[in-house]
């Protein structure tokens, strides 16, 4: 637009000078005019063009900044590409390794399955020998001693367990008769050597179940649970066992009821509880159960007309039908339905309190 403006300007000074020299009326006027349109022109042009120079320097260093920012680009594109193919590099050596762990782990099952073809014939072999040892007399001596000599010297009860720390461990009370199970030891408590065979703490463990599951035994060995009848039963029959019941109330007191003998028979007489004598200052709550079996509510064996199990909703050695229970409902305190279906130990807290810690051990007498 201003380069429009000062060309029109230089025309109008040329037109100007163009009258003057065609008229006879010379004046001033035009003279001094036209000099000033054509100063004003060639002013004009030269802003212009300093105008223009400005704008070209500033594309210029614009031009020359979006270069710099291409380059740079360019450079961390081959950064980038640089790393890629390192780390494809770092991929296909991982993939060599990994092939021959594959190859060292195909060998390996070769081996395995190897092993277990020869297995069969292992296992004929014992066999064959155990049907040679039954054919004498001294049969158990020397199973007994074949066990230990192949590193089968698995304690018998908790008293046989070295170390004084309190744990689950593997007891085979009967060795080479039948299997190991796995029980919990108090160490600690009264010289040690406790086997666990039930413990109360907070309810987390329901006790409500039925014949099965109080023959073989449930629960967590570290926190809530019931070892299991069969092996209570190998326990108190391998060798004499004294019983300890520790109780605790909600108020914080603890009683202890102890029995010099605890025996429990086997399935064929529904795990029929015996007692010996009663000592401690939980008061004899057992007495009424001493040489009853063992009911559940899917196996009715009390003395009652009805089934206890099933009304107290848990599992006891039940007579006609309890003053004790430990396998009843967690009912924390005193409650009336403890009555029935409550941890009860009538000679502790009576027949509406229900407790809140119960447990049951045994150690073999000396």
């Amino acid at each position: 637009m201003l380069i429009k403006v000062s060309v029109l300007m230089l025309l109008a000074a040329f037109q100007c000078k163009s009258e003057k020299s065609n008229s006879t009326n010379e004046g001033p006027y035009c003279d001094q005019f036209g000099y000033e349109v054509l100063q004003a022109g060639l002013d004009s042009i030269n802003f212009n063009m300093q105008q223009d120079y400005l704008r070209s320097i500033e594309y210029q260093q614009k031009l020359k900044a979006e270069m710099e920012e291409l380059r740079r680009t360019l450079q961390g594109t081959g950064n980038y590409v640089a790393v890629q193919t390192k780390t494809l590099a770092e991929v296909q050596r991982d993939l060599v390794i990994m092939a021959l762990n594959v190859s060292l782990l195909l060998s390996d099952t070769g081996k395995i399955s190897q092993t277990q073809q020869v297995l069969p014939t292992t296992e004929m072999m014992n066999d064959l020998v155990l049907q040679l040892l039954a054919n004498h007399t001294d049969s158990k001596n020397r199973f007994n001693t074949m066990t230990r000599h192949a590193g089968h010297n698995i304690p018998q009860t908790c008293s046989d367990v070295a170390g004084s720390r309190s744990g689950v461990y593997r007891l085979q009370p009967q060795a080479g008769f039948q299997e190991s199970f796995e029980a919990f030891c108090d160490q600690e408590y009264e010289g040690g050597g406790w086997t666990v065979i039930q413990n109360r703490l907070n309810g987390s463990v329901n006790f409500f179940r039925g014949w099965e599951a109080y023959e073989k035994g449930f629960g967590d060995l570290r926190g809530e649970f019931w070892l299991g009848l069969s092996k209570m039963h190998e326990l108190s029959y391998s060798k004499p066992h004294e019983l300890h019941i520790i109780l605790e109330d909600y108020e914080g007191k603890q009683v202890v009821a102890k029995y010099d003998s605890f025996q429990v028979a086997g399935p064929e007489e529904e795990y029929k509880l015996t007692l010996g004598t009663f000592s401690g200052d939980a008061g004899n709550s057992m007495e009424h159960h001493n040489g009853m079996k063992f009911s559940t509510k899917d196996s009715d064996n009390d003395i009652w007309s009805e089934n206890c199990a099933l009304k107290a909703q848990g599992a006891w050695w039940f007579g006609k039908c309890h003053n004790s229970h430990l396998n009843g409902l967690h009912l924390k305190g005193k409650a009336a339905e403890a009555e029935w279906k409550g941890i009860r130990w009538d000679a502790f807290r009576g027949k509406d309190y229900s407790l809140k810690r119960t447990r049951m051990m045994i150690r073999r007498n000396l």
